[in-house]
């Protein structure tokens, strides 16, 4: 019985040390650079970028994304985007131009570092 207890304690410790990050319009306010994005949650097979997102207090956020592929279709992309916060989660619209929304969260933040889940990438962010 008290190996039962002592599994089921160590079980929710672990659970509750995965739990996402609560995030607030304060946190995400400001400029923040892409560093790299991953299917993975460990990075691992990333993909490194050359992007920033910045949050603005009046709902919306500006993404800028520089390619230096020579067969880029465009050297340089900027598109705004709205966003909300709800229950400490981002929600943003998934393309420009498009009401679909999508819900990001964030796994890790420390200081100006944070990792943010958004459908099926992970990006991992600096704050500048």
């Amino acid at each position: 019985m008290r190996s039962k207890i002592l599994f089921i304690s160590m079980m929710l410790f672990s659970l509750s040390s995965i739990a996402d990050v609560a995030l607030t319009q304060t946190d995400l306010l400001g400029t923040w650079q892409i560093d790299k994005e991953s299917v993975q949650s460990d990075g691992s097979k990333s993909r490194s970028l050359n992007s920033t997102w910045t949050f603005k207090n009046d709902g919306t956020m500006e993404g800028l994304s520089q390619d230096s592929d020579a067969h880029a279709r465009a050297e340089t992309l900027r598109a705004t985007l709205n966003y909300s916060m709800e229950d400490g989660k981002l929600v943003k619209q998934a393309a420009p131009g498009r009401s679909k929304m999508e819900t990001c969260v964030a796994v890790e933040k420390e200081g100006n570092k944070m990792v943010l889940h958004c459908q099926s990438l992970y990006f991992f962010m600096t704050k500048k």
